[in-house]
């Protein structure tokens, strides 16, 4: 009778075994805790109706500063990144175990790109899974760079390379840089040194755009779109083209200041229609044979990514520029 009743009982714990796993790693089984399994919170990328644009992921309140986080009041621009340099000092005394530690965070944060040895040589280039090839932290431009030029760069980013301020505390951004100077670049442990290459653009925006439009008047750039009329303003296709815009656009771009790329606003005031078509669908033969995207890449640093948008989308995109104020 005992060996029946625990044959019942093994068989009994291996049916309850076997019905709780499933092949389907989807649904991987039964939860007796679906409150663990299932968030009640929405999750940060999915839509939401408590708020007008769905977007569960918000940006915090405008004038709010995290706990434990200093203001770095700089702008993205090559003219910020040289005043960093020339102002912007660590506060603290540097020591050797900083260093350590720095070698630590630059191998969680950095190393994928700039690699172990800082050369540009990290693995997201040599595999191939990243096109452009990360700035080399060896390069005698970089040897020469201030600490306050790689704060700036880490906490705001620069071209390609994506901000790291809210990833990374100040603190031990500073962990970084050090690491950076003393390690890769053999540099004295705290020196605190100003730029010797003064690299910011010698021209204003304004002055910048002034000469493009004299050098390149009614440019139509390299792509499909060879003539656009434009009539008046379709606000239906407007407002289809500010939500392609959102999705595809606005992490590189603000549509009425400059971020990483130029602001859309105004710009069929300095290019035309035909031009700026042929910028978003065929950015990358654009930057290698116009000169106007040239001259944009060598004042933003960031290459225009091809977002493969249709014509059409890119049409709708167009129109809603043309609602920009």
């Amino acid at each position: 009778m005992l060996k029946l009743t625990s044959f019942i009982s093994l068989l009994f714990l291996t049916i309850i075994f076997l019905s709780a796993c499933d092949r389907d790693r989807n649904h991987p089984g039964h939860s007796y805790f679906p409150d663990m399994v299932k968030s009640r919170a929405y999750e940060s990328y999915s839509e939401n109706p408590n708020f007008a644009d769905s977007t569960s992921a918000r940006l915090p309140v405008n004038g709010t500063i995290p706990r434990g986080i200093i203001p770095f009041d700089f702008e993205k621009t090559l003219e910020d990144r040289a005043l960093a340099g020339q102002i912007f000092f660590n506060p603290q005394k540097m020591k050797l175990k900083d260093v350590k530690e720095g070698k630590e965070l630059y191998k969680v944060f950095c190393y994928n790109c700039h690699g172990l040895k800082g050369n540009g040589m990290g693995y997201l280039f040599t595999s191939d899974r990243f096109t452009y090839q990360p700035a080399s932290l060896i390069s005698d431009k970089m040897m020469n760079a201030p600490r306050g030029e790689f704060f700036h760069v880490i906490t705001l980013g620069y071209g390609i390379m994506g901000a790291h301020g809210s990833q990374i505390t100040p603190e031990d951004r500073w962990k970084i840089i050090e690491y950076i100077k003393v390690k890769l670049q053999g540099k004295k442990l705290g020196e605190r040194t100003i730029s010797v290459i003064d690299d910011s653009p010698k021209e204003s925006i304004a002055d910048f755009e002034a000469r493009l439009s004299k050098l390149y008047p009614n440019q139509k750039g390299v792509g499909p779109v060879k003539s656009l009329s434009l009539e008046t303003i379709n606000n239906k296709m407007a407002e289809e083209g500010q939500k392609i815009y959102k999705q595809m656009c606005s992490s590189c771009h603000k549509p009425t200041k400059r971020y990483i790329g130029p602001a859309p606003i105004g710009i069929l005031e300095r290019r035309t229609p035909e031009w700026v078509m042929n910028m978003i669908l065929n950015p990358k033969e654009m930057v290698a044979k116009d000169p106007i995207a040239k001259e944009l890449l060598g004042r933003y640093i960031s290459p225009m990514a091809d977002q493969n948008l249709s014509e059409e989308e890119a049409r709708k995109v167009l129109e809603y520029f043309r609602t920009l104020k």
